[in-house]
C-alpha cells in the first residue's frame, strides 16, 4: 500500500504527496528537487542579480502557487468526480487519465537541464517563470471552458501540468541560488517546506468542497493563483537579460548520467524501489467505493484527505526522531510490515472507521515513503545528487501512477472487487520484505548521521574508492 499523493494519484491510501530528502523530509506535493542539474555556479549560470527579499517572496510564492495549482492538488477531486460523474469513466480510464496528464511531473529533469543551459530571451529564470506561469494559467482557464470531452479535457489538463512543471523547476532553481548566494539554504527550504505542508493540510477540505460546486470555480482560483505568480514575477523577479548558453551543462549531465549508469548501489536500490511502487494500488477504486458504494459526501472525502495529512506530518516528524536511533534496513522492514497490516484495515472500511483508517494509513505511509526516499538518497553516488535523485523519483512517480492504472484494470477490466485488490496489494508489499537483507550492507545498515564508508573520498558507499594519482 505503498502510496503518496501530492500531485499524484497513487496506490492505497493516502493522497499525501511524499517529503523528498533524506531525515529532514520536505515535498509533499508532485514536484523533486531537481536543480542544479548541471555543472557548478559559473560566471555564465550565477546569479540573478536578486535581493534576499525578491528571493523570499519567489521561493515562497512559487513553491505554493506550484504546489496548490496543480491539477492533480486542488484539482484532483473535482476533475476526478467531473470525469467519473459527467464522462462516465470507469477506474480504469480515469487512473490513465491521469497518469498521463500528470506524466510532465515524471520528466523535470529535462527542465531543469533546459533552464540551465539554454536562456529564454537572455534570461535562465524570469522568462522561463513567466512562461510556466502565464501558459499554465491559460491552460487551467481553458480546461474551465472546453467542452467536456475526452480529448479537449485531456489536452488542457496536460497542458496545466507540463507547464507547471517549467515554473516549478525554476522555483527550485531560485532557491538553490539563494541558498549558494545568501547562504540562506535552511531559511528558504522551511519557507518552501512550510507553504507546502500548509497545502497539504487544506487542501483535501478545500478539494472536498470545491468538487460539490461547479467545476468552473476550481478552474478560476487556479488560474487567478497562477496569474498572481506571473504578475509577481515580471515586478520581483528582475533578471537582467546577460545570460549565455552554457555547454557545460549538457557536458555535465552527460557525464552524471554515464555514472549512474555505472553505479551498482543505484540499481540495486532502484531495483528495490520499483517493486515496492508498482504493487497494484486501489486510489481510483477507492473513490469509486467512497462515491458509489459507501456514498461519501465530496467534503467528507476531502476531509479524509487533509486527516492524511495531518497523521503524515506527525509521522514525519517521528521519523525525524527515529532515523537517528535505528538503521535504515530496521526502519525499512518496520515501516514496510506496518503498511502491510495497515492496507489490511481497508477489509473494514465504512463511513464510521474511515477517519481512523486514514490517519494510521498517513502516518504509515509517510513513514515508508521517508525509509525510501533515505534509500534513495544514500544510493545516489557523489558529484550526480540532483540529477541521480530526481531521475529515481521520476521513476517512482511513473510507478505510483501506473500502479493506480493495474489495480484499476482489475477491478473493471477481470472482474476483481475491491476486497481482493486489498489482499493482493498486501500480499505483494509483504514480498518485498524479503528483498530487504540484499540490499548493499553499508547504504542500509547505518543510523542517519552516521558517516558511509568511502564518504570521505567521495566514493559511493559500495564501490571502489577512485584511484589516487601517484
Amino acid at each position: 500500500m505503498i502510496v503518496s499523493g501530492p500531485n499524484t494519484i497513487t496506490a492505497g491510501t493516502a493522497h499525501l504527496r511524499p517529503p523528498f530528502g533524506s531525515c529532514s523530509f520536505g515535498s509533499w506535493y508532485k514536484d523533486t528537487d531537481e536543480v542544479s542539474l548541471g555543472a557548478p555556479t559559473s560566471p555564465s549560470t550565477s546569479g540573478t542579480g536578486l535581493t534576499i527579499r525578491q528571493y523570499y517572496i519567489m521561493v515562497g510564492l512559487g513553491a505554493f502557487v506550484t504546489t496548490i495549482a496543480q491539477p492533480g492538488v486542488i484539482g484532483r477531486l473535482p476533475l476526478q468526480l467531473l470525469l467519473k460523474n459527467e464522462l462516465h469513466f470507469n477506474a480504469q480510464a480515469l487512473a490513465a487519465f491521469m497518469l498521463v496528464t500528470t506524466f510532465a511531473w515524471n520528466v523535470k529533469p529535462l527542465a531543469g537541464i533546459l533552464s540551465d543551459a539554454f536562456p529564454l530571451f537572455g534570461t535562465r529564470r524570469r522568462h522561463y517563470m513567466l512562461l510556466g506561469a502565464s501558459m499554465a494559467a491559460l491552460c487551467w482557464f481553458l480546461l474551465g471552458v472546453v467542452p467536456r470531452a475526452h480529448g479537449p479535457l485531456l489536452l488542457t489538463a496536460f497542458g496545466a501540468n507540463a507547464f507547471m512543471v517549467i515554473a516549478s523547476t525554476v522555483m527550485g532553481g531560485l532557491m538553490v541560488e539563494a541558498g549558494q548566494k545568501y547562504g540562506i539554504s535552511g531559511r528558504v527550504t522551511s519557507i518552501r517546506q512550510a507553504l507546502q505542508s500548509l497545502v497539504s493540510l487544506s487542501n483535501g477540505i478545500l478539494g472536498g468542497y470545491l468538487a460539490a460546486t461547479a467545476f468552473g470555480w476550481t478552474a478560476g482560483i487556479a488560474t487567478a493563483l497562477l496569474i498572481v505568480l506571473a504578475v509577481a514575477t515580471f515586478f520581483v523577479l528582475t533578471e537582467r537579460p546577460v545570460a549565455v548558453r552554457d555547454r557545460h551543462v549538457l557536458a555535465n549531465a552527460r557525464r552524471e548520467l554515464a555514472t549512474l549508469a555505472r553505479s551498482r548501489t543505484l540499481w540495486a536500490s532502484g531495483g528495490f524501489l520499483a517493486l515496492v511502487y508498482i504493487t497494484p494500488g486501489f486510489t481510483t477504486p477507492l473513490l469509486f467505493m467512497q462515491t458509489d458504494a459507501l456514498r461519501f459526501s465530496t467534503p467528507y472525502i476531502g476531509l479524509m484527505e487533509t486527516i492524511e495529512g495531518a497523521a503524515g506530518l506527525v509521522g514525519a516528524m517521528i521519523y525525524g526522531f527515529l532515523c537517528r536511533r535505528f538503521s535504515l534496513r530496521q526502519l525499512l522492514t518496520t515501516a514496510i510490515t506496518i503498511n502491510v497490516l495497515t492496507t489490511l484495515l481497508y477489509l473494514r472500511y465504512t463511513h464510521a472507521s474511515a477517519p481512523f483508517i486514514h490517519a494510521i494509513g498517513g502516518f504509515a505511509v509517510i513513514c515508508s515513503e521517508l525509509a525510501l526516499m533515505d534509500l534513495a538518497v544514500r544510493s545516489t553516488p557523489p558529484g550526480c545528487e540532483s540529477l541521480g535523485f530526481a531521475l529515481m523519483m521520476s521513476a517512482r512517480n511513473f510507478a505510483l501512477g501506473g500502479s493506480d492504472v493495474m489495480g484499476s484494470w482489475l477491478i473493471d477490466s477481470r472482474g476483481w472487487v475491491f476486497h481482493q485488490l486489498v489482499w493482493l496489494n498486501a500480499a505483494t508489499t509483504a514480498l518485498i520484505l524479503v528483498f530487504i537483507p540484499l540490499l548493499p550492507g553499508a547504504v542500509v545498515n547505518r543510523k542517519d548521521g552516521e558517516v558511509a564508508p568511502g564518504a570521505a573520498s567521495g566514493a559511493p558507499p559500495t564501490e571502489p574508492a577512485p584511484a589516487r594519482a601517484s
